[in-house]
């Protein structure tokens, strides 16, 4: 009898106990399906848009920075870029404002300094939406950085990113409450970003840390957070605009440790303006020389930094596991992207300026 009652004892506790973990794990879809819900809702508010921004941490001088003017209407977007140097410095034309744009058709940049167009109908990169920005940023969790905004208002984007979430629980800081919720991160090569939600705001991601096993003693190596933005009213719903937005990529003290920082000038900010067409088209006639960046391709004269998929996606090739965190921080510097395009027109310059 006694044996019989620790029997039933037993199969009650377990019982219980599957009950219990059924239960918990239906709340948890419960609060993923909510968080997706709201969180993808929010980008679609904004149809288009145009603010200006500074980034600084990319030079080893403080007093540099990197200025930017952002519009995008749809998938089309613009974006004018410059460095910014100290009176006494004299800038190299390779550091001239550059401009990007795609109007649909073309993926165009432009080389003030050297009033050099290049175009290209495949190679999003390098184009805005390899232009770090602050709008952008709180969102590289979801697609990596090849997303453009439009990519970030397709639901089918979230729907594939949410199948493989997993909700880790609830957090309060500064009185803001939080859902964080682990995502597989390959896109950045990492194993995983935990991003959280702020349910105060809609559940916006606030906050990604990104981590990769082995290093960094369980650290995250990827940081950022928006440490202010501002509310907007959009049809009777919230939006949240980041005003500042502060990434640390590395692990601290080492080599490849970096401090990112953007601004957004609040003043500049336009919600849903009327933007015209003819302005993510940038005219040949403002160049001296114009560059067919898919020619260059084919007839062998560029080779590509990166592979481009049948649809024109990017193909970013994985690094390989015998290389250093350090190298791989390295090659994702933000500041790189400017640089790449400068030297990339450069050559171009030179190599026709030496077939002549």
């Amino acid at each position: 009898m006694q044996n019989t009652l620790r029997f039933f004892t037993l199969s009650l506790f377990v019982v219980c106990s599957l009950a219990g973990s059924v239960n918990q794990g239906k709340a948890d879809e419960a609060i993923l399906k909510d968080i997706f819900q709201s969180a993808s809702q929010m980008p679609l508010l904004l149809k288009n848009y145009q603010f200006s921004f500074e980034l600084r941490g990319g030079a080893s001088d403080p007093r540099i920075y990197q200025k930017t003017d952002v519009w995008q209407s749809g998938s089309n977007i613009k974006t004018i870029s410059a460095w910014v140097f100290p009176e006494e410095k004299e800038i190299d034309p390779l550091f001239k404002p550059f401009e990007y744009a795609f109007n649909g058709t073309d993926y165009q940049w432009f080389s003030t300094g050297h009033a050099a167009l290049t175009f290209s109908k495949k190679c999003r990169h390098p184009t805005p939406y390899w232009t770090l920005s602050p709008l952008m940023w709180p969102y590289e969790w979801l697609l990596g950085r090849q997303a453009n905004w439009s990519d970030v208002k397709d639901h089918a984007n979230w729907d594939t990113k949410f199948k493989e979430a997993k909700y880790l629980g609830p957090k309060v800081e500064n009185g803001v409450h939080l859902e964080v919720v682990s995502f597989p991160f390959p896109q950045r090569n990492m194993d995983r970003v935990f991003v959280y939600f702020a349910k105060n705001f809609d559940y916006y991601p606030i906050e990604m840390r990104g981590y990769k096993d082995g290093l960094n003693a369980g650290l995250p190596v990827l940081t950022s957070r928006v440490t202010q933005h501002k509310i907007f009213d959009i049809g009777g719903m919230t939006f949240v605009f980041p005003l500042n937005v502060e990434a640390q990529i590395g692990i601290k003290g080492d080599e490849g440790w970096h401090e990112l920082g953007w601004t957004v000038d609040e003043s500049s900010i336009k919600i849903n303006p009327q933007l015209d067409a003819d302005m993510f088209t940038i005219s040949p006639a403002r160049a001296k020389t114009v560059f067919d960046y898919d020619k260059a391709l084919e007839d062998g004269t560029m080779l590509p930094s990166f592979d481009v998929a049948d649809d024109g996606s990017d193909i970013i090739r994985e690094p390989l596991p015998t290389r250093t965190w350090s190298t791989q921080k390295t090659l994702t510097v933000v500041v790189v992207n400017l640089v790449v395009i400068a030297i990339l027109v450069y050559l171009l310059l030179r190599r026709k300026n030496n077939a002549v």
